[in-house]
C-alpha cells in the first residue's frame, strides 16, 4: 500500500487518495494480527480507514501475489524512481520532471546525470542543484549501508508489548508480568521483545501465550522459556520464574549489559554477587531471592534506579549517594508548543487538533505550522499566517478548557535568515525555528545559522536541533555545549521532538544541555490527533536524559513561558 501511495504521489494524484493508502500501509505494517487472514475472513474493513477499494487489493494480492493496479503504475514509472523521490530536496514533481526530461530511472541514473552535467539546463535546476543531488546521494548511500534493519522504532513495538503484558496479567496463573530490555529503558529503537512473568505454573502460562493471535509462530519452547515471532517480524522471548525471583529476572533482563556489569562490580566490592537468580552474600554463600527490583538494589545499598537510567552513565554512583533525579513524568507536561494543522502539512483542522489536545488533558496548545519557504507543505506567507492567527483567536474564544496559541515553525534559511520578517514574528505567541535545508553545509556554518536564530528576540525555541531521522538520515553535527550556553543566555528553549523517528534532542544531548543551564521543551510535532502520543515518546527520551520537571519549560503554566526572556 505504501508503494501505491508513493506512485500516486509521483503521478500527482489527489492528496486525499494518497493519504488513504499511506494510512492503510502504516496500519497494515504494524498491525499485530495477520492482515491476510483478516481479509480472507472478511474482517479487514473493520479496521479504521479500510474501505472496499483497499480490501479488494489486499484480497487480490493474497490470491495472486500481485495487484493489477500496482502493476499498471510500475509500467508507467520505474520502481527506482521511488528511491529518487525520497532523496532530500527531490520530491515527486522534480523526480517526475527528471525522469521525463533526462531519462532518469533510478539512483544510479541520477548520479550519472548529475556528474555529466545533464540536469543543470532543466527548468528550475542548475549546477548547484547537481552538487546538492550528489551530496544527497552520498549521504543516502552511507546511511543505507550502515543502517541496522533489524531495529524497529520504540513507538512501533511498545503498543504490541503492552497488549502482550495485559494478556499475560489477565491469566489466573500470573502474579506479575512486564516487558524488559531496551524497550523498558525507552531506547529509541529496539531489536526484539523480552517478556518476564512471575508464576508457579510456567507450563500453563506458555501454553496460553502461544495461542495469542498476534504470534505468527512459536519457534522454541522449554520448561520456563518460549521463543516466538510476531506478524510484524519481531522476535519475542518469554521467561517465567516463581514470584519470589521475579525482581531478579526483571532487573537482569532490563539491562543494559553495561549497567549490569557495573552493578555486579559495585556489588562485589560490597561483598555480594548479583545474577538473574538472586543476590548472594559472599560470606554466607546463600542466594537471596528478590520479588521486586527495588529489593535487588536495596540489598546492595542502592536506591532504586529507574530503567531509563540504566546505561552505566553514572547512575550507580548517584544512587549510592542519594543523588538520583526525580525524573519528569508524562502528566507533568501541561502544554504542547509545536503542532501542525491542515493549513500546511497537518491532516486535520485547527479545531480538531484543539479538541484532541483538550481531550489529552493539555492546558495549552500552540499551532506552529510551516513557513513559506517549505512550499511543498503549503508553508504560510505573512498574510496567510495572520489569517490563521485570526481563526485561532476565534477558536480560543469559543473552545473552553484549553488555551490556543498562534505560532510558527519558521525556517532558518541556508543563508541564516529567518523565513519570515521580524514584524510578522513579533505578532505571534510563540516562534520555534528549525532547519529544513542546507544539511550538507559545514558544521560551523550550521551552528552560525542556529545560534543566529536563537539570538533573534522573536524566537523562543529551536525545533529538532540536529535534524536527524532515525534509520533514515544522520543528523548534521551540532555543538551542544555552544547551543546550551546560548540557550541559557537568551532563554531560548531546546526542543525534544517526540516524533518517533526524531527524538531530537537525544537523551545524551539533553542531559548535557541541562547541565549547562539550558531548558528544554518536549513537543509532539503532531500532524494529526493520534500524534499527541508523541509526547510520551518525547518524555521517555527526556527521562533517559536525566531531566526533571524543572528542566522542561512546558511543565509550567503558559504565563511562565510567555514572560520576557533574559537579555531581550
Amino acid at each position: 500500500m505504501q508503494t501505491i501511495a508513493d506512485y500516486l504521489d509521483l503521478d500527482g494524484q489527489s492528496t486525499y487518495r494518497i493519504i488513504a493508502y499511506e494510512k492503510a500501509a502504516a496500519l497494515f505494517r504494524e498491525h499485530p494480527i495477520s492482515v491476510a487472514e483478516m481479509a480472507q475472513q472478511g474482517g479487514l474493513r473493520r479496521l479504521p480507514g479500510v474501505g472496499e477499494a483497499i480490501e479488494k487489493k489486499v484480497l487480490e494480492y493474497v490470491a495472486t501475489g500481485d495487484i493489477e493496479f500496482l502493476a499498471r503504475l510500475r509500467d508507467r514509472f520505474p520502481e527506482g524512481l521511488l528511491t529518487v523521490m525520497r532523496l532530500p530536496g527531490m520530491g515527486p514533481k522534480k523526480t517526475k520532471a527528471i525522469h521525463e526530461q533526462a531519462g532518469v530511472a533510478d539512483l544510479r541514473d541520477l548520479e550519472r546525470a548529475a556528474r555529466e552535467g545533464r540536469l543543470r539546463d532543466l527548468p528550475g535546476m542548475g549546477a548547484k542543484t547537481e552538487e546538492n543531488i550528489l551530496r544527497a546521494i552520498e549521504t543516502w548511500t552511507a546511511v543505507a549501508a550502515g543502517q541496522d534493519s533489524g531495529r524497529k522504532l520504540r513507538a512501533a513495538v511498545e503498543p504490541q508489548a503492552i497488549k502482550f503484558v495485559e494478556a499475560l496479567r489477565a491469566l489466573p496463573q500470573v502474579a506479575a508480568a512486564d516487558f524488559a530490555g531496551s524497550l523498558r529503558r525507552c531506547r529509541s529503537t529496539v531489536r526484539d521483545m523480552d517478556l518476564v512473568v512471575a508464576s508457579l505454573d510456567p507450563e500453563a502460562v506458555m501454553a496460553a501465550f502461544a495461542t495469542l493471535p498476534e504470534l505468527a509462530r512459536v519457534e522454541a519452547q522449554g520448561e520456563t522459556k518460549l521463543a516466538a515471532a510476531t506478524y510484524t517480524g519481531l522476535n519475542v522471548d518469554l521467561r517465567v520464574v516463581p514470584p519470589d525471583s521475579y525482581g531478579d529476572l526483571l532487573q537482569h533482563f532490563t539491562g543494559s549489559a553495561e549497567h549490569n556489569v557495573a552493578l555486579r562490580g559495585y556489588a562485589q566490592r560490597r561483598g555480594y554477587k548479583i545474577s538473574e537468580y538472586g543476590v548472594e552474600p559472599v560470606e554466607s554463600g546463600r542466594h537471596i531471592r528478590c520479588a521486586t527490583e527495588a529489593e535487588v538494589y536495596e540489598l546492595v545499598g542502592l536506591r532504586y534506579i529507574p530503567p531509563e537510567l540504566r546505561e552505566d552513565q553514572g547512575e550507580i554512583q548517584a544512587a549510592e549517594v542519594g543523588m538520583l533525579p526525580d525524573l519528569v513524568e508524562l502528566p507533568d507536561v501541561r502544554g504542547d508548543l509545536h503542532v501542525h494543522s491542515d493549513w500546511t502539512d497537518g491532516r486535520v483542522s485547527l479545531e480538531q487538533m484543539a479538541l484532541a489536545a483538550r481531550d489529552r488533558g493539555l492546558d495549552y496548545l500552540c499551532f506552529c505550522d510551516h513557513s513559506q519557504s517549505l512550499a511543498m507543505t503549503g508553508g504560510l506567507s505573512p498574510e496567510r499566517l495572520m489569517a490563521q492567527q485570526a481563526e485561532i483567536r476565534a477558536l480560543d474564544a469559543r473552545i473552553e478548557g484549553i488555551r490556543l496559541l498562534s505560532g510558527i515553525e519558521v525556517d532558518i534559511l541556508a543563508d541564516g535568515r529567518l523565513d519570515l520578517p521580524d514584524e510578522t514574528l513579533a505578532r505571534l505567541d510563540f516562534v520555534t525555528a528549525s532547519i529544513h535545508s542546507g544539511f550538507s553545509q559545514p558544521p560551523a556554518r550550521i551552528m552560525e545559522r542556529i545560534v543566529g536564530a536563537m539570538r533573534n528576540p522573536c524566537v523562543r525555541s529551536v525545533a529538532h536541533p540536529s535534524g536527524r531521522l532515525i534509520n533514515r538520515r544522520e543528523g548534521y553535527e551540532i555543538d551542544i555545549d555552544l547551543l546550551a550556553r546560548v540557550a541559557a543566555e537568551t532563554g531560548t528553549f531546546l526542543e525534544i521532538n517526540g516524533f518517533p523517528d526524531r527524538l531530537d534532542l537525544t537523551a545524551q544531548a539533553a542531559r548535557r544541555a541541562a547541565a549547562l543551564g539550558a531548558r528544554m521543551v518536549v513537543c509532539s510535532d503532531a500532524h494529526s490527533p493520534g500524534d499527541f502520543e508523541n509526547l510520551r515518546w518525547g518524555v521517555g527520551e527526556a527521562r533517559r536524559g536525566w531531566l526533571t520537571k524543572a528542566d522542561l519549560a512546558n511543565t509550567g503554566a503558559w504565563e511562565s513561558i510567555a514572560e520576557k526572556r533574559p537579555g531581550h
